[in-house]
């Protein structure tokens, strides 16, 4: 099978013609577009773009949302042998800036007046852009100097035109097309400092869109709900994996709305990250205990159920004829309900971006949706490894994908070779062999460990392990996940770099909370009478000393902090990807820090 994503693309187009590729919600209505149509306005962008003078090899940023227009672009600029250069929608102007410049894109398309404004802002520290499309209909009266601005219905209709002129042009951009041409600079979050290009390849996705396909059975009939942002490499990869197999993709009208656009579609997949199958798990666990006595009864005796039918499922082992006779009641009395509000369709849903909390998978396995979860990086196209139908650990990020090599380096890290491994960081040579040595093995920054029956477990981020002043290794996110099966805590961060011993700024679970806090005759007016609240404390020591009781004695949280406002992308101490970004946090709250050390710990 040919490892180009056009011929992937084309020829699912050409199979499924007639069959819906994208939904859009119009009004009241997801409205689809088929195949045929799709193709029709990849290859009128394609030449539009081709008419407007761009060669194979030149950028294109796109800036947008999910929608229609995103996948649609992305393969006309791909098909004219362009390369995309995807912007997160929720960066700011100066963001924007550093990586227009850095990856010399000539056009960018922006989505709405929110992300046009941003570059109005930052055009004139651009003087090598000079087109603009716009999906959205541009204001009357907007100009900005240097730039062509075209909105999109316009692009397409220039485009159909040019395309009688430039079909051969066209055609044979599609046939020279090489497997390790590069068809996207991908920008990581940049946790430190700027973020780096990452270049991917037909060969890098293509790749590991079909084997991923493959390894989860995914086929033509499927239908998911795309919510996580495509500028996002795993939300990218699922758009491939979709046009390999002519399966169709509908998009969420925003992640408020995901539990209503899922009644709608009733998709059979979705890809998540891990905080949002956090937020539902609360949800449900919130509604069954303000439920009755017997309710709850009931539905803590069909979990426990299905987590002993899940020691069978996830190693594809069939129930014995006893456990299968009460799942089939579990299933009838509790899980289909809970089934019911995913739309009832739902056949698995697959985890990455960041740790999955074993107790959340144990959870959904148990009541029947199926979470498969991961492991990747951008620089990786981004699938490694995964958990699949009938080869599931908990706990584990799964098995080597086909066609790739993992091992463990001696100092713990795990490492990487295959087709999906990046071309390298755009104009950073010196980055790129940092990472990548002689041998082509990747080197992940990650450390794990690998069990006899090839399950990776990720143990830690070898650049945020955490060196106390006594020389311990602490290793955060094991802690913070632990900290996290609270149902009074939220988010949590680890500090202690360079220090005598472990502290953690804390986002209580306000909503539980609160309610804790009436039941127990504590009395607050907002926020911060609970932050200062002795007795709040005292709850969220338990918790603390509860959850993490396990760890060793110099990884134990000495002191704590509760902090009023949850860390987001929107307050900068968030990725795009919902990883922390440490440096961040710790400057925001270097107050707080610098209290939570300036004193012996008791």
């Amino acid at each position: 099978m040919s490892n180009l994503l056009t011929k992937h693309f084309y020829d699912s187009a050409n199979r499924y013609s007639s069959k819906a590729a994208l939904k859009e919600k119009i009004g009241e209505t997801y409205v689809a577009i088929t195949y045929q149509e799709m193709k029709e306005r990849v290859e009128q962008l394609a030449a539009f773009f081709i008419e407007a003078g761009f060669q194979p090899g030149d950028k294109a940023a796109l800036l947008s949302e999910n929608r229609p227009e995103w996948p649609i672009s992305d393969m006309a600029l791909i098909s004219a042998g362009c390369v995309n250069v995807p912007v997160y929608p929720t960066l700011t102007p100066e963001q924007i800036s550093y990586i227009l410049q850095d990856s010399d894109s000539r056009a960018i398309l922006v989505s709405k007046p929110l992300q046009l404004k941003k570059i109005q802002e930052i055009a004139k520290e651009c003087p090598q852009l000079k087109l603009l499309i716009s999906f959205d209909a541009l204001p009357a009266d907007v100009q900005i100097e240097g730039l062509r601005l075209v909105e999109y219905k316009t692009a397409l209709s220039e485009g159909e035109a040019a395309l009688k002129q430039h079909r051969a042009e066209l055609d044979k951009r599609l046939n020279n097309a090489k497997e390790d041409d590069m068809v996207s600079i991908v920008y990581t979050s940049g946790t430190t400092g700027n973020p780096k290009g990452v270049m991917l390849t037909h060969k890098n996705f293509a790749s590991n869109a079909k084997t991923a396909a493959d390894t989860l059975g995914f086929d033509y009939n499927q239908t998911t709900l795309s919510f996580l942002p495509l500028s996002h490499v795993l939300e990218r990869v699922v758009n491939y994996v979709i046009q390999y197999c002519g399966a169709t993709i509908a998009y969420a009208e925003s992640i408020d709305t995901i539990s209503q656009n899922l009644q709608e579609i009733h998709p059979t997949a979705f890809v998540a990250v891990p905080r949002v199958f956090e937020k539902i798990y609360n949800r449900i666990i919130a509604n069954i205990e303000s439920d009755k006595p017997l309710k709850r009864k009931i539905f803590y005796w069909a979990l426990d159920i299905g987590k002993q039918a899940s020691e069978y499922t996830t190693r594809g082992k069939s129930l014995p004829p006893l456990l299968a006779a009460k799942h089939r009641v579990a299933d009838k009395l509790v899980f289909t309900k809970i089934k019911d509000r995913t739309g009832g369709q739902l056949k698995f849903a697959v985890s990455g971006g960041a740790p999955l909390m074993r107790e959340l998978a144990e959870f959904f396995f148990a009541v029947g949706i199926n979470i498969y979860e991961g492991y990747g990086l951008t620089e990786t196209s981004p699938v490694i490894c995964l958990n699949r139908p009938g080869a599931v650990r908990f706990g584990a990020v799964g098995q080597v994908l086909d066609g790739q090599e993992l091992k463990i380096a001696e100092d713990g890290e795990i490492i990487s070779r295959g087709p999906n491994i990046m071309k390298g960081y755009y104009n950073q040579p010196d980055a790129t062999a940092d990472v990548i040595d002689e041998q082509g093995w990747f080197h992940t920054g990650d450390i794990g460990e690998i069990d006899n029956e090839g399950f990776l477990r990720i143990t830690d981020r070898k650049k945020e392990i955490i060196v106390m002043s006594n020389g311990k290794n602490v290793a955060p996110q094991p802690i913070e996940n632990a900290l996290k099966n609270s149902a009074l805590i939220e988010q949590a961060v680890m500090l202690g770099n360079n220090q005598k011993y472990m502290a953690a700024l804390i986002y209580p679970n306000y909503e539980t909370l609160e309610q804790v806090a009436r039941d127990k005759g504590i009395k607050f007016e907002k926020r911060l009478d609970l932050v200062n609240s002795e007795q709040v404390q005292a709850l969220i020591r338990a918790e603390i000393d509860t959850h993490t009781k396990t760890f060793a004695r110099y990884e134990q949280i000495k002191k704590f902090s509760l902090i009023e406002e949850e860390m987001t992308q929107e307050n900068n101490c968030l990725t795009p990807t919902l990883k922390y970004k440490r440096r961040v946090i710790n400057e925001r709250y270097a107050d707080l820090i610098k209290d939570l050390f300036s004193e012996v710990a008791v």
